[in-house]
């Protein structure tokens, strides 16, 4: 049987059981905090950062979903600074609780990156392929689980708790053709941009790279697009 177990995602029954219920309360957690540092953000934050996302028409706010007032959120909490700091390093500087800080450090670790969904295992998630670092993931996620499809291709951030890689945010799918045409070569020209690959990408850096490829998924996959949320159904 066990090439059935390979075929079809199955596996020992507890284990499965276990890694949900740590997904599952790296959710609750994330959702905790992710409301309080968001309540955290200065007024300017939002309007700042909806801009740079392509959110912003004549000086006002236009969402289309609520999805993406959640991705212009999350790219508030990564990348909106005050004297050098994100809300999410200022949140983790006075944490006490150890398990809220181990969230948060990993937050400032995680990845944003594009990814190609090679395979969907039904009530668990699916087998990624980071097209960036060349990196296989096994995330456990059940949106996409329940309605993902291989061979798509989403650009978002993946972060790793607890030996459970989730989202952090919103998975963002493009349309065919377009990690291609548009996203690879925004990658590709921060890539050239490091004096040392080993280095990484400085916090503006970042911060530019991930709101052209997010402007650009956004106004390519239009006002219909289906997103990926880490907000369990």
């Amino acid at each position: 049987m066990s090439w059935l177990k390979r075929l079809f995602g199955f596996g020992d029954a507890s284990l499965n059981t276990e890694i949900l219920d740590r997904y599952r309360a790296a959710r609750a957690l994330g959702r905790e905090l992710q409301v309080r540092m968001v309540k955290e953000l200065p007024k300017p934050a939002l309007p700042e950062c909806a801009k740079k996302l392509g959110l912003v028409k004549s000086g006002t706010l236009i969402i289309n979903q609520d999805d993406e007032i959640a991705i212009a959120y999350d790219y508030c909490l990564h990348h909106f600074r005050r004297a050098g700091k994100n809300v999410i390093e200022r949140t983790l500087e006075t944490s006490t609780d150890a398990r809220e800080s181990a969230w948060l450090s990993a937050l400032t670790e995680a990845r944003f990156s594009a990814f190609l969904v090679e395979s969907v295992t039904p009530h668990r998630g699916a087998r990624l392929i980071d097209l960036i670092q060349e990196e296989p993931i096994d995330l456990i996620d059940l949106g996409l689980a329940s309605t993902g499809q291989s061979g798509l291709i989403l650009i978002g951030r993946i972060i790793h708790f607890e030996d459970v890689h989730l989202s952090s945010g919103t998975l963002i799918p493009l349309p065919p053709g377009l990690f291609e045409s548009q996203i690879r070569p925004v990658f590709e020209k921060f890539e050239r941009a490091q004096p040392e690959r080993s280095a990484g990408l400085s916090p503006s850096q970042a911060a530019a790279l991930e709101a052209q490829a997010t402007r650009i998924a956004l106004h390519e996959a239009g006002e219909d697009n289906s997103f990926f949320s880490d907000i369990e159904s």
